[in-house]
């Protein structure tokens, strides 16, 4: 698999060089929003990793908050109060990591003044797009809170964001089915105690990223880790029944293994149990 970049920064050169190969960015505003959003949607059968990322900044506070309702309260503000933006956007092969044709990634140029792209419209083609790429489609934030907030306002109708933390958290599962923060998967535990999927690659960079795609080909062909979904950085995840469920039957379900092959030590030696035994009994 090639290394693909994350999405274009929010300022940045139109044509770079990386791993060998060239990368353009296309700026795209008003007067070619259509034509780049047809472009995108054309491509959806193939390319199905979707990346986001904005120039939103949060405020200082946020680091500072005590609770993850502390931390939702200041990413809402920082959403709402947001007129202009730029979002880039990276769409993947999930196959070969591969980009689209000509090497395309897209920053948007988005708000409410004359000649900036229409938020609502891109928010409602990338919700539209994520689903034709189902049941393997998925999108991935490089810093997820501000970034989902923002798609979630638009795709709500342009309003304020919910008011509850839980809320928001239950309307990015509803809207994005596999949505993945990357700073979560670099850093949080699963939980059965596990290191996190991406520990070790630094969240947010390209060797996250390339890691993310090599989850997402084994995904592809397995199970979607639930305990992750929607998952975002700072403000916990959207813990509904199915969710909760899954979590205490996963734990269960390792500790139970874990026993098991601490009796199964007693009589044989660890690789025969961990290749051998445990597979066919488990």
């Amino acid at each position: 698999m090639s290394s693909p970049p994350p999405p274009p920064p929010p300022h940045g050169h139109g044509e770079y060089t990386r791993g060998g190969r060239t990368v353009r960015v296309v700026d795209v505003w008003a007067h070619n929003e259509a034509a780049e959003l047809a472009r995108i949607t054309r491509l959806a059968r193939r390319f199905k990793v979707v990346a986001v990322t904005t120039s939103i900044d949060l405020p200082p506070s946020l680091a500072l908050a005590r609770t993850l309702d502390d931390s939702y309260d200041a990413v809402r503000a920082a959403v709402d109060r947001v007129r202009s933006t730029q979002l880039g956007l990276v769409l993947v092969s999930a196959d070969d990591g591969d980009l689209p044709p000509a090497g395309r990634v897209w920053r948007f140029h988005l708000g409410e003044e004359p000649g900036e792209a229409d938020p609502r419209r891109l928010c409602e083609a990338l919700w539209s797009y994520t689903r034709a790429c189902m049941p393997h489609g998925v999108c991935a934030t490089l810093d997820g809170a501000a970034d989902v907030a923002y798609l979630v306002r638009h795709l709500d109708g342009g309003g304020a964001l919910p008011a509850r933390r839980e809320a928001f958290l239950q309307r990015c599962t509803v809207l994005f089915p596999h949505l993945y923060d990357l700073k979560v998967l670099a850093e949080w535990r699963a939980v059965e105690g596990r290191d996190p999927p991406l520990a070790g690659a630094g969240a947010g960079g390209v060797d996250a990223f390339r890691r993310f795609l090599e989850l997402v080909q084994k995904w592809m062909y397995g199970c979607w880790p639930c305990g992750y979904n929607s998952f975002m950085y700072g403000l916990g995840a959207a813990d509904d029944v199915d969710l909760l469920d899954y979590k205490r039957t996963a734990a269960e379900f390792e500790e139970h293994r874990r026993r098991l092959k601490e009796f199964l030590l007693q009589h044989h030696d660890e690789e025969y149990v961990t290749q051998r035994l445990l597979p066919v009994i488990m």
